[in-house]
């Protein structure tokens, strides 16, 4: 593999590991909104921890690539960096919440 190679194979890491962290926000965006519906909260949409969130899975993404570096292009590697974007995500946010102050 050659640098561009490489650099293009961990940018598609980010952004596929955006989009499995997409994947995750949509459950808990629904959540909320079902709150703010029953009147449980009014300030149910949180800009800032949106766009955190997207980070964060595409930094999961971005550890989830460079350890598949070599890796054959296909689905099962799509699919892989998609749900390390995910799953990293949940791990990173959980691991933040627990061992940082608030």
């Amino acid at each position: 593999m050659n640098v561009f190679e490489i650099t293009t194979f961990i940018l598609l890491g980010t952004i596929l590991g955006m989009a499995g962290q997409a994947a995750r926000m949509v459950v808990g965006l629904k959540k909320k909104y079902d709150e703010a519906s029953q009147g449980k909260t009014e300030d149910w949409f949180n800009t800032k921890q949106l766009v955190i969130s997207l980070m964060i899975g595409g930094v999961a993404g971005t550890l989830g690539a460079i350890s598949l570096l070599g890796e054959e292009l296909g689905k099962q590697t799509l699919l892989t960096l998609i749900a390390v974007g995910y799953a990293g995500a949940d791990f990173i946010e959980g691991f933040m919440q627990k061992k940082l102050p608030q």
